[in-house]
């Protein structure tokens, strides 16, 4: 299994903050996967599945358990007409780029995200109204002691960030696309949309993405944090950015800690002036499973 110990997990974060896994693994085929899940369950140990480690803030104190990278899962297949299969660890931008390149119309709308295939799905990630779980045919889920199998993507509760997948493991996901579109028309939209992207949000610096998610109503949670008057508020090495407000940046030297703060003051400060509750995107593990 190639089980390495006490690695530390900030170098594999956008954040580059938190301690060290207290085992750590980097499976090379499924079949791999499925024996490190199944060796974790009998330890007794927490896992995390970290993807491109976009989403995610280790604590400072490191996480007790079993992280799983599945960066080197990332085999991408066409396996009939608008029909994409990729492993976990397949990076979305190279689907994006798989699917346009085809012609193949869905995927367009979500170009410089900087997650994986296996993550987008599990949270399902959305973008410009759309959201990854639109796109799903079947998903390849494993569990302790079993091969694992694909699921329907009906049988799943999709909703709002979420898949209904829970503390299920992504293995491969089948994506159904629509053939037959111009693949500049594609390319260029893809291109916008980015652009786009990168002039109003801090792309450049460390941060997870937006840290909360939309609350139901017109107003983003970008802007109900703008209201309250947090915008450029910092917490030791941590900022609320300004360019776009539901983003935390690390300056440099920031510490999970000081993230952590600055999230907590965001929500009391929204709660206290407007009644409205950001409920948090990032993915915080807890030291022992769970999350903090």
């Amino acid at each position: 299994m190639n089980l390495q110990e006490m690695i530390g997990l900030r170098r594999r974060c956008w954040y580059q903050t938190g301690g060290d896994a207290k085992y750590f693994a980097e499976p090379k085929t499924l079949d791999e996967l499925e024996e490190l899940i199944s060796w974790g369950e009998a330890e007794g140990l927490p896992r995390f599945l970290l993807g491109h480690g976009s989403n995610v803030l280790f604590a400072d104190e490191g996480f007790d358990g079993l992280v799983i990278h599945t960066k080197k899962l990332r085999a991408v297949r066409m396996i009939g007409e608008g029909l994409l299969e990729a492993e976990a660890g397949a990076t979305l931008q190279s689907l994006v780029d798989h699917a346009n390149g085809k012609g193949w119309q869905g995927l367009e709308s979500f170009p410089a995200i900087p997650g994986t295939i296996g993550g987008a799905v599990w949270g399902n990630a959305g973008a410009c109204g759309e959201e990854i779980g639109d796109r799903v045919s079947q998903v390849r889920l494993l569990e302790a002691g079993s091969p694992g199998q694909w699921i329907d993507a009906a049988s799943l509760r999709w909703g709002y960030r979420c898949s209904g997948i829970e503390d299920r493991v992504v293995a491969a996901v089948r994506l159904r696309l629509s053939p037959g579109s111009d693949p500049q028309q594609l390319k260029n939209r893809s291109r916008e949309l980015e652009k786009k992207k990168r002039s109003t949000q801090p792309y450049l610096l460390r941060s997870c993405g937006c840290i909360f998610r939309n609350p139901a109503g017109d107003i983003s949670a970008g802007e109900w944090i703008e209201k309250s008057g947090l915008k450029g508020t910092s917490i030791g090495g941590a900022r609320i950015s300004t360019e776009h407000a539901n983003f935390i940046v690390n300056e440099g030297e920031a510490r999970s800690e000081d993230i952590e703060k600055l999230i907590e003051q965001v929500q009391r400060r929204v709660r206290d002036l407007f009644q409205v509750d950001l409920v948090r995107e990032v993915i915080m593990p807890g030291q022992r499973g769970g999350s903090r």
